[in-house]
Formats: structure tokens, C-alpha cells, sequence
């Protein structure tokens, strides 16, 4: 029989086993930042990871002559190597946008909001991989002008519809100058492309103005997205364009008013049934941004949802770039603002939402940046098959591991 000693040990040993595991637990669960590599020259947008876990981003500035670059970054035993793929030289594009896309031959595809020639209003461009290195070439010129009919500025990325078209938006242009959503599409028997725009916004009152993000569709082939200006209080909205026979009809979902968002600079996210994620970079209770959710009701109207409002700048504020989810159904995103005090108006940060009951979302900071490790991290979030997060914070490409 245990005496009263051997039982205080075995309560003593039974208590420091659990301490231990628990302590095991929490340190598995902090997540962990890594800064994969730095790049001059500035990045403002995302990344994209390609089917080999390379992934492609795009700086502002810097390059051969200082009007921005594509680069790659490759994963290797001895860590990530940088390779600058292509250099601006204003003509072909300037100040490139991120978001790069990939077609099923491996070529990539994306948008500048400037340069490009005489009319100065940014450029569609193709880069086009080969034994001796990329290839990069203009496919199509947007021009400047306040009433280009053609759109001008596109400020992000484009898409691919399962006929190989693209799409996409400008901030700038169309009938009314208050941008556009445009398809360009590969012209038969030629290497040249044909641009239709499908709507020009502004063109009614208390229209939508002035896209920032990239359009998504849903699966009836119909387009979503978000506008920075417009609506009734000039505050931003969320859209829908529908396919038709012959046009697109715009169809205001969501009018912002303040308290419920306001200025969405970015594009927005499906779920699994058919709800739609997004950020404002302003508005809520405290103005400092929110995360909404755009749910479809059964008689066609949508209804929105704030999962966070951003009450205090120390855990992040202003979130400018988009969300992901994971396999698990957490967002994940950054804020441009907040997080460390000691940096001027904050250095953002890396945030997570995870679903609980009756609709609550929480709210955790997965990484706050002080500056030496990066700061501003605008351009949001990429995810790899394993949960691994890669971003871009100015002056750094960095991962978390939630």
C-alpha cells in the first residue's frame, strides 16, 4: 500500500506532467514568424505561390531603373534565393501591382496602374517562361485620360474564366471616370488581345466608383466585388455583375454608411456556401476598419455581418489587403496600421478569425511588426497546402506558421 509521502509524489509528479504538456501545447500553438528574405525597392502588394512552392511578388521601386521589378523566390536547402525576372523601364509599365496569375502553360499574367507608353495608364502584361529565362511583353495599353473609354489605373490583379479570358478592374476611366471592370480576351487566330469593358461605374446615381481589388466570380460565371467610393454616402460598396445575354447588369449588394465599413481597398473571398468576406480599411465604431461577411438570403438579398471591428490600434488597425482561409475555415489577414506603438502610426500586423458559436468570431494577432523585422504589410496573405502563411511587409517576404 502507497503511502501518504508516495501519494503527495505522485500528485507532485502528476501535477508537473500536466504543467509540462500544457506548456509542450502552448508552444506548439504560438505561431512562428520568419523573415525569408529582404528586397529593395518596396512591396506594397501580395505574393503568389506557384504548384512548386516558389512564389513571385513585385516591387514598387528599385530595378534597373527604379520603376519596379518582378522577382521569384526559390526555397532551397541553404534557404531562399532571389532572382529578379524582370526590370520596368517606364514604357512597358511602372509601379507594377501584385497579384500574378498563372495559366495551365505556366505563363504569368498581371497589371501595371501607370506607365506604358504616350496615354500613361498602366499596362496588361504577359511573362513568358523559356530555357534561356522570361519573357516579358505588353499585351495591352490602358490610356490616362479622365474619360478614356477603355478604363485607366488598374490598381490589382486579374482573373482567369475557364475560357481563358481575363478580367479585372480600373480605379480610373470609363464613361463617367470613376473606373470600369474590364475582359480582356486573346483575339482568334492571333497573338494580339481584345479589351471589352463590361461596366463603367458612375454611370447612374449613388453608383459604385472607383474599384481597388480584383473581381472574384461565382460559379453561374456572375462577378463580385468591391468598390473604394460610391453608394449613398460616397463610403464604398460591395457588387454584383451578372452575365447576360448581351451585357452585365450592376447590381449594388451592400452601400457602406460608417459604422458598418467603409472604403474597401480589396477584393473579396467565397466560402464553401456561398457567402462572401471582405474588409473595409475604415469605418466601424471606432473607424478603424472592419471584416464583414456578405451573406445571400433565400428571396435574393444579401445581408452583412461584422465579424471584427478594429477597437484598438495596438492589435492592428486600417486592414487594407484581402483575407484566406484555411482548411480548417479561419481568416486570415493583415492590417497596414496599428500593432507596435513604437513605430509611427503603428507597424500592422498579422491577424487571425476563427468561427465559434452562434455566429462570434475571435480575434487573435498572430504577429505584430516592430520595423526591423518589417512594417505595412498591405499587400495581405498567401496559404500553402500545409497552413503556412507568406506575406510581404515593405521591406521583407516573410512566413508564419499559425
Amino acid at each position: 500500500m502507497p503511502t501518504r509521502r508516495h501519494l503527495r509524489c505522485l500528485n507532485l509528479l502528476a501535477a508537473f506532467l500536466g504543467m509540462s504538456l500544457l506548456l509542450a501545447s502552448s508552444a506548439r500553438a504560438a505561431p512562428k514568424f520568419k523573415i525569408l528574405h529582404t528586397v529593395p525597392g518596396g512591396m506594397y502588394h501580395g505574393l503568389t505561390l506557384d504548384a512548386k512552392g516558389d512564389l513571385y511578388g513585385v516591387t514598387g521601386a528599385g530595378g534597373d531603373h527604379n520603376d519596379g521589378t518582378i522577382f521569384e523566390l526559390t526555397p532551397g536547402a541553404s534557404g531562399w534565393t532571389l532572382t529578379t525576372l524582370h526590370s520596368f523601364i517606364g514604357y512597358d509599365g511602372d509601379v507594377p501591382n501584385g497579384g500574378l496569375i498563372f495559366d495551365a502553360a505556366g505563363n504569368m499574367y498581371g497589371t501595371t496602374p501607370s506607365g506604358g507608353g504616350p496615354n500613361d495608364g498602366g499596362v496588361a502584361f504577359e511573362m513568358a517562361p523559356g530555357s534561356g529565362g522570361w519573357t516579358y511583353s505588353v499585351f495591352y495599353r490602358f490610356c490616362l485620360q479622365y474619360h478614356c473609354p477603355d478604363g485607366g489605373g488598374p490598381r490589382s490583379g486579374m482573373i482567369f474564366d475557364q475560357q481563358g479570358s481575363l478580367y479585372g478592374t480600373t480605379v480610373a476611366g470609363g464613361t463617367s471616370g470613376a473606373g470600369t471592370v474590364f475582359e480582356l480576351a486573346r483575339a482568334a487566330a492571333s497573338d494580339n488581345w481584345d479589351e471589352t469593358v463590361l461596366y463603367s461605374f458612375g454611370s447612374k446615381p449613388y453608383d459604385a466608383e472607383n474599384p481597388y481589388g480584383a473581381p472574384v466570380f461565382d460559379q453561374a460565371g456572375d462577378l463580385y466585388g468591391t468598390t473604394y467610393y460610391g453608394g449613398v454616402d460616397r463610403l464604398g460598396t460591395v457588387l454584383k455583375l451578372k452575365h447576360g445575354a448581351s451585357e452585365w447588369k450592376e447590381r449594388l449588394l451592400k452601400q457602406f454608411h460608417g459604422t458598418d465599413g467603409a472604403f474597401a481597398s480589396s477584393g473579396l473571398v467565397f466560402d464553401s456556401s456561398g457567402s462572401l468576406y471582405g474588409t473595409t480599411v475604415g469605418g466601424g465604431s471606432s473607424g478603424y476598419g472592419v471584416v464583414f461577411k456578405m451573406a445571400p438570403g433565400p428571396k435574393g438579398g444579401w445581408k452583412e455581418t461584422l465579424l471584427h471591428e478594429f477597437p484598438k490600434p495596438e492589435n492592428g488597425s486600417f486592414p487594407s489587403s484581402g483575407l484566406v482561409f484555411d482548411k480548417s475555415g479561419n481568416l486570415y489577414g493583415t492590417t497596414s496600421s496599428g500593432g507596435n506603438p513604437a513605430c509611427t502610426g503603428g507597424c500592422g500586423v498579422v491577424y487571425k478569425l476563427t468561427p465559434g458559436a452562434n455566429g462570434k468570431w475571435k480575434y487573435n494577432v498572430l504577429h505584430k511588426f516592430s520595423g526591423g523585422d518589417g512594417g505595412f504589410p498591405g499587400g495581405g496573405l498567401v496559404i500553402d497546402q500545409k497552413g503556412n502563411l507568406y506575406g510581404t511587409a515593405y521591406s521583407v517576404i516573410f512566413e508564419v506558421t499559425p
